[in-house]
């Protein structure tokens, strides 16, 4: 009988480890702020604004949370197990290839023979930071941001056990170029040996996560029939809905047909073509066949179109709300409108007779 792996217990408040791996050499501190030499440049806000970076919430729950798919934790287990994530050499070992994103919500899906990755914040392998912003305090928000934190930064322990997952990880750029393997092999030990599951996100119980089963648990389950989860992995151009499809249809119509020429030849023989049931049978797979395939085009056809129909109402929809919030209006259609105007008025003007043509004709 195998022994049950027990835990520590966390305090919610500890930090997970604090070796100082980023610091380069002992000296006088650099005249740059230290907090925002480990952030971004710039993020993305959900309003689509382009803003400095800075360690506020915003910032954080946009870097770290995964309320997306804690909206589904109850069915996780049908998109991955709950173990952590395969080492890196082991996803090409299966021919996945990595990608990089910067989305939280994305970070160990996978699908299409893509694992998509979400780099190593520098922040994250920063004692003080995590000191000042995300174990400062007891609140929920706070302690949501420490649990997801805590969690991704475990999924990494996972993912470079070995050297070899090292130099992956530094080829697609997923860790900082300061850190060294040494540095790694200190920090990753001490965040296991402080690790506890109670202490991480759900979300974080469970390694890489089918992309595709995602997409149907939130289309059939919480009814985002057109987008899914994300779109990531989705139709590009609808030529690609309409072929694949169709595709799917003539396989099917393919077996129709095997099945039609079989009845077809029962027919031929005299015990079945004296069987009543057999005829009735044949009779209703007839007219089956001939009205499936109708029914499953036109399917397909209002499905394009409904999807369609979506696309565009957000998008125009998403236009004019934003050109509100930029302040700015969309000069070139009311010129194109005035243009319009004009030439309507222009081409509806008028004929005034003023008997001039009738002169040259009396002259004449």
């Amino acid at each position: 009988m195998s022994t049950p792996v027990t835990h520590p217990s966390m305090d919610k408040t500890h930090l997970p480890f604090k070796i100082r791996v980023l610091d380069v050499a002992p000296g006088p501190a650099p005249v740059r702020d230290s907090v925002r030499a480990l952030l971004p440049a710039a993020r993305r806000t959900r309003g689509d604004e382009i803003v400095v970076a800075q360690p506020d919430f915003d910032f954080l729950e946009q870097e770290l949370l995964v309320r997306k798919l804690n909206a589904v934790q109850d069915w996780l287990w049908a998109c991955g197990r709950p173990m952590p994530p395969r080492a890196l050499h082991h996803q090409l070992v299966i021919q996945r290839d990595i990608v990089v994103t910067e989305n939280p919500e994305l970070h160990l899906l996978w699908g299409n023979g893509r694992l998509y990755v979400k780099p190593l914040p520098r922040y994250l392998l920063d004692p003080t930071f995590w000191a000042e912003h995300l174990v400062c305090d007891e609140s929920p928000r706070r302690r949501e941001l420490a649990e997801c934190a805590r969690g991704f930064l475990f999924s990494y322990c996972a993912l470079i056990a070995y050297e070899t997952d090292f130099h992956i990880a530094q080829a697609n750029h997923l860790i900082p170029a300061a850190l060294t393997w040494e540095a790694w092999q200190d920090v990753s030990s001490e965040i296991i040996r402080n690790h506890c599951f109670s202490a991480i996100n759900p979300r974080y119980w469970y390694g890489e996560l089918r992309l595709g089963r995602l997409n149907k648990i939130y289309q059939f389950r919480l009814g985002y029939i057109f987008r899914g989860y994300t779109s990531v992995a989705g139709y590009k151009v609808y030529g690609d809905l309409l072929r694949d499809n169709f595709a799917g249809l003539a396989t099917i119509l393919g077996y129709v047909v095997i099945v039609l020429t079989s009845m077809q030849v029962g027919l031929g023989t005299e015990k079945l073509a004296a069987d009543e049931t057999f005829q009735a049978v044949s009779w209703g797979f007839t007219i089956f066949s001939m009205i499936a395939p109708l029914i499953a085009v036109a399917a397909i056809l209002v499905f394009a179109f409904f999807w369609i129909m979506s696309n565009w109402l957000a998008t125009t929809s998403y236009e004019g709300r934003r050109f509100r919030e930029m302040g700015v209006r969309p000069f070139w259609r009311m010129q194109q409108r005035k243009a319009k105007t004009t030439a309507s008025s222009t081409s509806a003007k008028p004929f005034i007779d003023d008997g001039a043509s009738e002169e040259g004709q009396e002259a004449m």
